[in-house]
């Protein structure tokens, strides 16, 4: 089984970037970088990630010997370890509200909150972890950044972006970053192992069962925004596509995008 060497930072401008040079220098699988702060972070499709003091900031190196077409769904499969980790970490009852959003995200439905905080109005969803999967030099290089501390007072309006984040915490949390890093690396090992030997196929089960969109109505739209496809999520399929059942009945898998609730 894949064992994780670690490396902490207490700043940088990004994990992804620490893993990019890492691979492009040939390390080898398994490695895994933690910064308590970047400078530069980003997400997927490259959006600014801001990265106070008190968040998961982690990057893997991978180098999967899988077919292109396979390699997307790394990111579903990195979704379901963070979902796992969560639900180890949580009390049971929060932990089951963790849910996985297509492609890459982590979210929380806005009713579940501390006592005494109203959600933002027209707000379904908050948003605990993104996930980014960028191919390089031979390899991958996995992005996590999971809301684990709230941010100082200071640095509140650069968290979240269009999200509305929510913090580990407020979902019963007593642990610390360290202990999440600990147990999303625990749960990603066999995740992967599985992936890497049957493909995403014997884990569709599991993402059906903890995902946030499935009968929802939403529109995809491309990376330039421009709506793409439309119809209720019916399934994500055993090659990670999003699959929609349009106006028509008909269905139709979606590989990328990003999914509009409508």
């Amino acid at each position: 089984m894949l064992e994780f060497r670690v490396r902490q930072l207490d700043e940088t401008t990004s994990t992804n970037d620490e893993v990019k040079r890492a691979l492009e220098a040939g390390e080898p699988e398994g490695l895994a970088v933690l910064a308590l702060r970047q400078t530069g972070g980003y997400g997927r499709q490259g959006r600014a990630w801001a990265s106070p003091e008190g968040g998961l900031y982690l990057s893997l190196l991978l180098r999967p010997q899988v077919d292109a077409a396979v390699l997307p769904t790394l990111s579903l499969v990195t979704g379901l370890a963070v979902r796992r980790a969560a639900a180890e970490l949580l009390p049971p009852d929060a932990g089951g509200t963790v849910l996985v959003k297509w492609p890459n995200d982590l979210v929380v439905p806005a009713a579940c909150r501390p006592a005494g905080i109203q959600p933002a109005s027209g707000i379904e969803y908050r948003k605990l972890c993104g996930i980014s999967l960028e191919a390089h030099a031979g390899g991958v290089c996995v992005g996590i950044g999971v809301n684990v501390e709230p941010p100082d007072r200071a640095d509140v309006a650069k968290v979240g972006g269009k999200n509305v984040p929510v913090y580990l915490p407020e979902l019963g949390f007593e642990g610390c970053v360290d202990d999440v890093a600990a147990a999303v690396l625990r749960a990603y090992a066999p995740l992967y192992r599985t992936w890497l030997s049957e493909g995403f196929a014997p884990l569709v089960d599991e993402y059906a069962a903890h995902a946030s969109l499935t009968g929802r109505s939403v529109r995809m739209v491309n990376r330039s925004g421009e709506p793409v496809a439309q119809g209720t999520v019916a399934s994500v399929d055993e090659f990670g596509r999003l699959v929609l059942r349009a106006s028509d009945g008909s269905l139709v898998p979606v590989a990328s995008g990003e999914a509009h609730l409508v």
